[in-house]
Order: C-alpha cells, then sequence, then structure tokens
C-alpha cells in the first residue's frame, strides 16, 4: 500500500465524519467512527513527509497557510463562530506536530541542549495546541512528533494503536462517573484500530504523485459541506 492510498483512505474516512457532523439527521452517527481513521493516517503520512523532505520550512508554511484557509468553512461546519484562535482545524495539529519536529531536529545539533530537546519541542508546541483548542490537541501534536522520532517499524505501530486507543479516554471516564453515553460510541474502538493495519501495509512507497491532494481537498470538501448546509438550512 503506498503513500497514495493511504492519502486516499484518510480522506475518505475524513468525509464521512463530516458529513455525520454536517448533517446529524440525514447520516448515522457510526459514519463519525469511520472518521477515527483519518488523524492516525495523516499524522504518520506526515512524519514520514518530514522524513523525506528537505525544504522543511516550505512543508511547514504549507500546512499553516492551509490552516488558515481552513478555518472558515470548518467553524461553519463544526457550528462554531469563526474564529481563528479557539477551536480550529485539524491543519492547526498538523503544523504544531510538524513544528515540534523542526524544533527538535535544530535543538538536538546543539551539544548543551541534547538531553532537553524533545521536552523543549514538545511542550511548547502541546500547550499551544491546547489554547488554540486544535483538533486532538497536545496529545495530537506528540503523537506526529512520536510518528518522526520512532524507528522501528513494530514500535511505531504500537504507537499507532496506544494513539487510537487513547482516544477513548474520555469515555471511559465519562461512563465511571456515571455519565451515560451512547453505545454508538463504542464502535470508534475497532474503526480506530484499523489504521493499525493500514499503516503496517504501507510499502514505504509514495505512488501517485499527488502533491496538493490532501491540502487542497480539506478546505474544498468542508466549503462544500458549508454550502450545502446553507442552501438545505
Amino acid at each position: 500500500m503506498t503513500a497514495f492510498t493511504l492519502k486516499i483512505i484518510g480522506l475518505t474516512a475524513m468525509l464521512i465524519d463530516h458529513l455525520a457532523v454536517a448533517f446529524p439527521d440525514t447520516f448515522p452517527f457510526w459514519f463519525r467512527a469511520i472518521g477515527r481513521l483519518a488523524m492516525p493516517t495523516f499524522a504518520y503520512l506526515l512524519a514520514e513527509g518530514f522524513r523525506r523532505t528537505k525544504a522543511r520550512e516550505k512543508f511547514l508554511i504549507r500546512l499553516l497557510a492551509f490552516a488558515v484557509i481552513s478555518e472558515v468553512p470548518y467553524d461553519f461546519v463544526m457550528g462554531n463562530a469563526v474564529n481563528f484562535a479557539a477551536n480550529t482545524n485539524i491543519f492547526y495539529t498538523l503544523f504544531l506536530g510538524g513544528v515540534a519536529i523542526r524544533l527538535y531536529e535544530r535543538l538536538k545539533e546543539r551539544r548543551d541542549w541534547q538531553t532537553m530537546s524533545v521536552i523543549a519541542a514538545i511542550l511548547p508546541t502541546a500547550i499551544l495546541a491546547e489554547i488554540l483548542s486544535a483538533e486532538f490537541g497536545g496529545l495530537g501534536v506528540l503523537f506526529i512528533f512520536v510518528m518522526y522520532v520512532i524507528k522501528p517499524r513494530a514500535a511505531r505501530l504500537t504507537a499507532v494503536g496506544a494513539f487510537a486507543l487513547s482516544q477513548f479516554i474520555p469515555l471511559a471516564m465519562a461512563h465511571s462517573f456515571g455519565i451515560a453515553i451512547r453505545w454508538e460510541y463504542l464502535l470508534m474502538i475497532p474503526f480506530a484500530l484499523v489504521t493499525v493495519l493500514f499503516v503496517a501495509l504501507y510499502n514505504g512507497e509514495r505512488g501517485r504523485k499527488t502533491k496538493w491532494l490532501f491540502y487542497a481537498a480539506y478546505p474544498a470538501h468542508l466549503a462544500v459541506l458549508a454550502v450545502a448546509m446553507m442552501v438545505i438550512n
């Protein structure tokens, strides 16, 4: 399975997820469960992209640019007031994860910062993700960073599984406090874990060259959903 195929899987899962967000009375809730495939897939591919690209700063600029471009349609679809500094989209998380990786690369080159390079790279970016209420927050930034720094394939697959399961910690906590949760939420667990299988099938090949596919598809599908919501409502 190539990176192109993984991108298609991630984009499809994301679209299905957002259909259920935009039109909850039309699409079943388990569409949201399918969407759990998206974030681990994109995080893994981002880490792979950082390993391969030599133009890291340009990579980061693209992520930031599309984070800003996507925010208005994202807020509309999610039912948020338009705000570029709160309840922000997944590109913010990907950008901050990339920043953490770049900080780590720069800091570990300095002899006096080698020990502290991980903390100095993760702490500010994860905190900023929480302040901006980016999707998956500081945990998402940490996961992207881990996908980059961990080299053994088996360890990375384990990390993907751990991240998939971590999404359900809030559900377990809610249940422990006697808060009722919808049974459909349990469907998210197997769907999230399927990501481990897809990543395991990844062969390391780029596949079809689609540099702008993911970048353009994210704001484009949100814009289409936003227009459809305005027309229907």
